[in-house]
Parts: structure tokens; sequence; C-alpha cells
């Protein structure tokens, strides 16, 4: 396994952990959440500057871009979690590589 796709799994798992239900979230998970996709984002970006520009590259990079708008809007709301937010931006990040 490559390093973005051993990075969209933890952004995946860390989705995952906040969308559970039980036991509930806390901010802490939320923070991790929000880093494990920007540490994928971060390192798309890095492979972008380092081997130039690719369709495939730049769909994955702004497929994680989208996902991390839906995860800091679901996460960090005036009032509790947005769960169908998260769950969206899961399903989406999930979706990135099969594109």
């Amino acid at each position: 396994m490559n390093a973005e796709a051993s990075a969209r799994q933890a952004a995946l798992a860390a989705l995952d952990r906040l969308i559970a239900v039980a036991p509930p979230s806390t901010v802490e998970e939320a923070m991790q959440a929000l880093k494990s996709v920007v540490a994928l984002r971060d390192l798309q970006v890095a492979r972008r500057r380092a081997d130039g520009a690719s369709a495939d590259l730049d769909r994955r990079l702004a497929c994680t871009n989208a996902v991390l708008s839906l995860t800091w809007s679901g996460a960090v709301p005036i009032m509790g979690f947005r769960t169908e937010r998260l769950q969206e931006a899961r399903a989406a990040l999930a979706a990135c590589d099969a594109a």
C-alpha cells in the first residue's frame, strides 16, 4: 500500500470513529478526523509539486479538498456534530480513489 492509500485509510478510519453512534464522539476525535484529511491533502499537494500535474492526481486532490470542506462543516458546527455531513464526507473520500 502506498503512502497516499495509507493516508486515505487513516482518514476513513478517523471519520468512521467520528460517525460512530456509541460512544459519543469528542472534540478531540473531530480534530483527529480533520487532521487526517488534511494529512492526505498535504501528501497529495507534495506529490503534485514533486511529480507535476496529472489528471488523476488533480481529480483526487480536488476530491480531497471537497471532503476537507465537508469534514470541517460537519465536525465544527455551532452545536453538535452534523453526522449527515460527516457521512457524506466519508462516502466521498471512499469514492475519491474509485472514480
